[in-house]
């Protein structure tokens, strides 16, 4: 389980990160299209950061069995979680946008 303050922190990035968005894009999206396109490319892009921690963890796993442990890359797979909580935050904050575009009726 997650720190609370861990928690905090995430809820903190998520409201910034929708701050930015707001600022650069505006407080709504135009259409459930453009939301449901913006949200997706998102999602597509979390998920290409978690297969990719995927392939690590494979390797490691081929890498340990083999007891080839001079050739363990877990920085890489730390880099790549950490893509991921940035996706991910961003995810959370395109949601929220598109969630006050549908419940402003601007849709």
């Amino acid at each position: 389980m997650i720190d609370k303050n861990a928690t905090e922190s995430m809820e903190q990035a998520v409201c910034y990160e929708l701050r930015n968005i707001i600022k650069e894009h505006g407080a709504f999206y135009n259409s459930e299209h453009e939301g449901y396109a913006i949200l997706l490319e998102e999602v597509e892009e979390l998920k290409e950061s978690v297969d990719v921690i995927q392939r690590y963890l494979s390797d490691l796993w081929t890498n340990i069995r083999n007891n080839e442990i001079k050739n363990i890359n877990l920085d890489g797979i730390g880099n790549w979680a950490r893509s991921a909580a940035e996706e991910a935050i961003q995810v959370a904050a395109v949601s929220e946008k598109f969630l006050s575009s549908v419940n402003k009726n601007t849709l």
